[in-house]
Order: C-alpha cells, then structure tokens, then sequence
C-alpha cells in the first residue's frame, strides 16, 4: 500500500497498524494533530504511517457493532501538514477508510461501514468516497466498499 508524496513526486509504502494506547499521549503531545484522541482510547484506534520513517500521518477510531453487522467511523484525522492544498501525501483519508471496509468484509459485515459526518463534509464523503446517506448517517457497502479497497490498498500505481 503508497500514498503519493506530493513533494517528491514518487509513491512511498505506508502501513496501516493498531495504535497502542501507550502512544496516544505521544500523538497529543506532537501537535500534529487538532483532535485529542484520548477520548477515542476505549475505541479501535488505528494509525497509517510512512512505513521508512514510521512517521504517522493518520489516525481512525473504528467501534465494531456485530449485532448490526457493521463498523463505525468515530474519528478520522490526517496530520495537519496533510490537510488543504499544500499537504505532503494525497490518499491518507481514503486509505484509512477503505481499511474500514475491509475490516468490514473480513468480519461478514459485506463491507457495511457507517459515520455521522459533520455537516460540512457531507458533500465531500458522497463525492470523494461513494458515501450514501440514510438519515444523520452516511454508510458504504459492497460494491462501493470493493472500489475503494481496490482503489487506495491494492492499488499498483499513484493515487493520482
């Protein structure tokens, strides 16, 4: 799995891996971040990260809910030096998702993947990412699951 370094013009491999709990306070502490993720410490946290450097680039906070066969987003974040038009690596956001959906499809849950977005990112979600929207909740599933998986974690070439 790459993400596309804007900078350097080349893909570098990243890694998508649980977040131990003993790292959310270094997380906090290195102001790259806006969000404080200790309030998600009860959840599944994972972190992808630039797998040469181990720097972490971005964080999501997945809850299970086997009883409605699917996975919550709670939190998704990038780096702050990975946000607006100046950010080092496209594809943090998408890759973190589509990860999602395939914890979703690894679990039975056909890829089902849910979130209640801020308003102002509805739009964004739908778009970018094939989100559908029933009530406050957006959800992925099968075949939009499937492309995004192919799309940012199997992908053989840039995320350009």
């Amino acid at each position: 799995m790459y993400l596309w370094n804007n900078f350097t013009k080349r893909e570098e491999r990243v890694a998508i891996i649980a977040l131990p709990v003993r790292e959310i306070k270094l997380i906090n502490k290195s102001g790259r971040f806006d969000f404080d993720w200790e309030l998600e410490k009860e959840k599944d946290i994972y972190k992808i990260q630039i797998e040469e450097t181990k720097l972490v680039v971005g964080l999501i906070a997945l809850t299970d809910i086997p009883k409605e066969l699917r996975i919550e987003i709670n939190t998704i974040e990038s780096s702050k030096e990975n946000i607006g038009s100046k950010k080092i690596y496209d594809g943090i956001a998408g890759s973190l998702i589509a990860f999602a959906c395939k914890l979703a499809f690894m679990r039975g849950y056909y890829g089902f993947v849910s979130l209640i977005p801020k308003t102002n990112l509805i739009k964004h979600y739908k778009e970018i990412y094939g989100f559908e929207q029933e009530g406050k909740h957006l959800y992925l599933h099968l075949a939009n699951s499937e492309k995004l998986i192919r799309k940012y974690l199997n992908q053989n070439e840039k995320n350009k």
